[in-house]
């Protein structure tokens, strides 16, 4: 159905624009291509203006493949952790409000409502101290290890994920957590115990992740129908 990288990567930030991601002409999405030669990534502009024909592809060597626009030269790290990691299908990078400001303080997003446990025990973070360039990708990598998130100090933050849709919910709900942490720490609020994230976290990854993309493909299908012209949805 919605098989086109193109289309599915703008999909991807017109969502993330709607719901608190947007991150200007910064930030990045990308999904690894099928064909094993590299990735789709967004270019420099607003996420709720991307379009198919924006997405350009590149070599994990970040040799442009496809298309004529620019990416940023952060999209460095993409290539990096898909390089290390051959379970990562996307990577996303956000500068979203809620998650920049917790990132001032250099803590992990806090288990404080339900949907924060999908991010339970899968969170590092990075700081850049100015002395070279900012979040190098091989060294990031290094870092991420096996885990899937990455909150960078005074910065935003990092998905890698097993999907496109996957990696999209998440960093929206990572924003939703990093506003409930914030807003919860203000009042003296508590975090789920470990036994509760681990029962919440699987529960969440199995149902609420594919049903909270499709619903908001259906919404976007309503409110942004230039993205589906001749497109058989």
């Amino acid at each position: 159905m919605l098989t086109d990288p193109r289309l599915r990567i703008a999909i991807s930030r017109r969502m993330l624009a709607r719901n608190g991601c947007e991150s200007m002409v910064a930030g990045h999405v990308s999904e690894r291509s099928i064909d094993g030669k590299g990735f789709w990534v967004s270019p420099f502009g607003y996420f709720d203006e991307t379009t198919p024909e924006m997405v350009i592809k590149v070599s994990f060597d970040l040799e442009c493949l496809e298309g004529n626009w620019e990416p940023s030269p952060a999209i460095q790290f993409h290539a990096a952790i898909y390089k290390k990691r051959k379970d990562v299908r996307s990577v996303i990078h956000t500068h979203s409000h809620y998650v920049s400001v917790l990132s001032t303080i250099g803590k992990k997003v806090g288990m404080y409502n339900v949907g924060s446990v999908l991010f339970w025990n899968d969170q590092i973070l990075h700081a850049d101290d100015g002395s070279k360039p900012p979040v190098v990708g091989d060294e990031l990598a290094d870092e991420l290890g096996e885990k899937r998130i990455v909150i960078i100090k005074n910065h935003g933050a990092i998905i890698a994920s097993q999907s496109l849709e996957q990696a999209t919910i998440e960093a929206q709900m990572l924003e939703v957590a990093a506003r409930y942490h914030i807003e919860a720490l203000a009042i003296g609020g508590t975090e789920f115990p470990d036994a509760e994230c681990i029962r919440g976290r699987a529960a969440y990854r199995k149902h609420f992740l594919p049903n909270m993309w499709a619903a908001n493909v259906r919404r976007l299908m309503k409110s942004d129908t230039d993205l589906f012209i001749g497109i058989d949805a």
